[in-house]
């Protein structure tokens, strides 16, 4: 009997010695483990507390889900994307073709510049003949020519481009007579919105030609228009990469009763530009 008794001692002290190591095991370990996995669920659930709360508030109510909520950010990743793509879209509207554009951020040569000139002249007298419409030679005086008074002569490489543009364009149109052309002074365009080393030029010219009513309007029609834009419509695109144009004035006039159809049609004409400015470490070169 004494010997149970002992052995019924000694198994209560075991127990009781592993109940405390258990208590002493939970209260040094596990409280903390769990109180630490507790604090780092606090800020998601935070979270997804503001997140209830945002869409309980929301004028929607509670149209709004985790799914519609991920289709309006993919809508939004979408609208994003087609922004840019515009924008992209806008700005190749007003680059020149690549030869063109790459003059504006080399240093002028008047050279250079004197022989592309005449190579434009000799280019459109050709063109002219082979359509047979007259040109009057006051035309050619009213190129772009190189003055000592430009700040900054880069500009005439994008004056040439746009004369040469319009020029062959009103050629290529076959009116009866182009009576007279002339380069205005252009300006340059400074925006807050614009990168600091970009700017926006705009040229401008004066046309006037003589012609029938349906060639002025297939004229008009084409000059906002490239290549790809103008060959589905049937108008004439003597340069595929041309920037678009716009007519900043349009004067019609309708020519003497005995000359039927025809009309003088005369107008301002704007070419826009986009590019880098020219920096001075390649100004010096």
């Amino acid at each position: 009997m004494k010997v149970l008794l002992q052995k019924l001692a000694s198994d209560t002290r075991s127990i009781l010695g592993l109940t405390v190591g258990v208590i002493l095991v939970y209260l040094a370990i596990l409280i903390p483990v769990d109180r630490k996995v507790a604090s780092l669920d606090r800020p998601l659930e935070l979270a997804w507390e503001g997140l209830r709360m945002s869409i309980h508030t929301n004028r929607l109510g509670g149209a709004l889900d985790l799914n519609a909520m991920n289709e309006i950010a993919t809508d939004m990743e979408s609208s994003f994307s087609k922004f840019t793509d515009a924008e992209a879209e806008l700005i190749s509207r007003i680059l020149l073709e690549e030869t063109d554009q790459s003059k504006l951020t080399q240093p002028f040569q008047l050279v250079e510049y004197e022989n592309a000139l005449v190579t434009l002249e000799e280019q459109l007298k050709k063109e002219s003949a082979a359509k047979k419409v007259a040109m009057d030679p006051g035309i050619y005086p009213g190129l772009p020519r190189h003055v000592v008074s430009l700040s900054e002569p880069n500009w005439l490489w994008a004056d040439l481009a746009f004369a040469r543009f319009i020029l062959s364009l009103a050629i290529e149109c076959q009116p009866d007579k182009i009576t007279a052309f002339e380069t205005l002074q252009g300006s340059t365009l400074e925006d807050e919105g614009m990168e600091e080393d970009h700017r926006l030029h705009r040229s401008k010219f004066r046309l006037r030609f003589e012609s029938d009513m349906d060639i002025a309007q297939t004229f008009l029609r084409a000059l906002p228009l490239r290549g790809s834009e103008a060959q589905p419509d049937g108008l004439p695109a003597p340069y595929w990469n041309k920037p678009s144009l716009f007519a900043d004035g349009i004067l019609l006039r309708k020519a003497a009763a005995q000359q039927g159809d025809k009309v003088d049609l005369q107008l301002v004409i704007d070419g826009f530009i986009y590019h880098k400015t020219l920096t001075e470490e390649a100004s010096e070169q």
